[in-house]
């Protein structure tokens, strides 16, 4: 029993970092991906920015559609050689990125990023797997922790990086990054995994019909819709807004920063009470409490005081990922199937990444920026009403 519970910290750890090394790979190229892929062929203003958006979004969008089939896999075969398969993918993808010649081939490395990657979602289904019930929400925490780190370190590291060594040396310095993931998987991670045959009887259904996991996989796209719906349109708002002595770009970064840091404060102490009072509860009192925070956005007209509101609403919205997977796990109890339905539920959280950006600028074109905050705030509180009937209709089979 010791050795098993000194093995799932030294995994989460191992993966953790892994997740955070992964996340800082994908991000490194935002700060310079227009201009890398200008310099790549002759695109008008207009072409550069529709070409990085569609580069951005191609790996979120087939990492959407084969996460579930790598948590099905995981089922079958174990989590850790899919840890490996995600690592070596990314290496390939991230060192030939700093080979291409096009946009194009940029495009389709990207595509194939999303789908041979899975790094942070195999990790996830691995905690899920391994941690003891009772840290189920903390180690949730740790790896969100460390992904929120990573996304907050690869756009600084990637500017510095891209000043001082050059935009393609950036990927090949992330293939080696990466290839640290791929060694610490081989040697540390112990998984205690009994294979699946492919011709076992499963004991659940491929597909959830506890409206308890419809409602957890809702809420997962409802979390990232409410999160990102700003991005898109953030430098316009921060334009009209009082934010001397800086400049509207470095204005625009800290507000995304700063919300960014309360989400990662916030990861691991939310994970620690989903364990102590449950985990649908506790996203619940986040989504409220987050859509509270999201209304007065609207109204402000110092970017100072946005810093403020958005890190509030970091720190009320940070842990509810980890509150989500912690209760997808306690509503599915069919341990062997786990992977399958993590791995869903890392579909609709990429689903959440395309559509909260997407929501954010059509809203915005069609209405006004401030009508964004007002209905990202109506899909934070639609969210918490989910959970709150989800909450009472597990109340008296399930604890979480």
């Amino acid at each position: 029993m010791s050795r098993h519970s000194t093995a799932w910290k030294t995994n989460l750890w191992v993966t953790g970092s892994g997740s955070f090394i992964n996340i800082v790979a994908m991000t490194i190229m935002l700060p310079f991906l227009p201009h890398y892929l200008a310099s790549l062929g002759e695109h008008s203003p207009e072409g550069t920015w529709i070409w990085s958006s569609l580069v951005y979004a191609a790996t979120f969008i087939s990492a959407a559609l084969f996460a579930p089939l790598w948590g099905h896999l995981s089922d079958r075969y174990g989590c850790k050689i899919n840890l490996v398969r995600a690592s070596v993918g990314m290496l390939i993808c991230m060192t030939l990125m700093g080979a291409a010649t096009s946009a194009w081939q940029m495009l389709v490395l990207r595509l194939l990023a999303g789908v041979a990657g899975g790094y942070t979602s195999g990790a996830t289904i691995l905690m899920a797997k391994e941690a003891p019930e009772a840290r189920a929400g903390q180690a949730q925490g740790v790896l969100f922790a460390c992904i929120l780190g990573g996304s907050l370190a690869g756009p600084m590291l990637g500017g510095f990086l891209s000043a001082h060594v050059g935009m393609r040396d950036v990927f090949f310095l992330s293939g080696g990054m990466i290839l640290f993931n791929v060694v610490a998987t081989c040697l540390l991670v112990r998984e205690k995994h009994e294979r699946r045959e492919s011709n076992a009887e499963p004991t659940r259904v491929a597909t959830p019909v506890d409206s308890r996991i419809w409602v957890l996989l809702i809420a997962t796209t409802g979390l990232l819709v409410a999160n990102l719906s700003i991005d898109p349109i953030i430098y316009s708002i921060v334009a009209s807004m009082d934010h001397h002595p800086l400049e509207t770009a470095s204005a625009a970064g800290i507000v995304l920063s700063v919300t960014a840091l309360g989400s990662l404060l916030s990861a691991l102490a939310l994970g620690r009470l989903a364990d102590r009072y449950g985990a649908m509860r506790i996203a619940a009192c986040g989504f409220a409490a987050g859509a509270v925070l999201i209304v007065p956005q609207a109204f402000v007209t110092s970017v100072y005081l946005l810093m403020g509101l958005r890190f509030a609403m970091g720190l009320a919205l940070g842990g509810v990922l980890p509150c989500l997977k912690s209760a997808l796990k306690h509503a599915y109890r069919d341990g062997r199937s786990l992977g399958r339905i993590m791995g869903l539920s890392t579909s609709f959280q990429y689903l959440g990444q395309v559509l909260g950006p997407l929501l954010g600028g059509l809203v915005a074109a069609i209405w006004g920026t401030s009508y964004t905050f007002h209905v990202t705030a109506a899909v934070a509180l639609a969210c918490a009403l989910l959970m709150t009937l989800g909450l009472r209709h597990s109340s008296a089979s399930d604890p979480s």
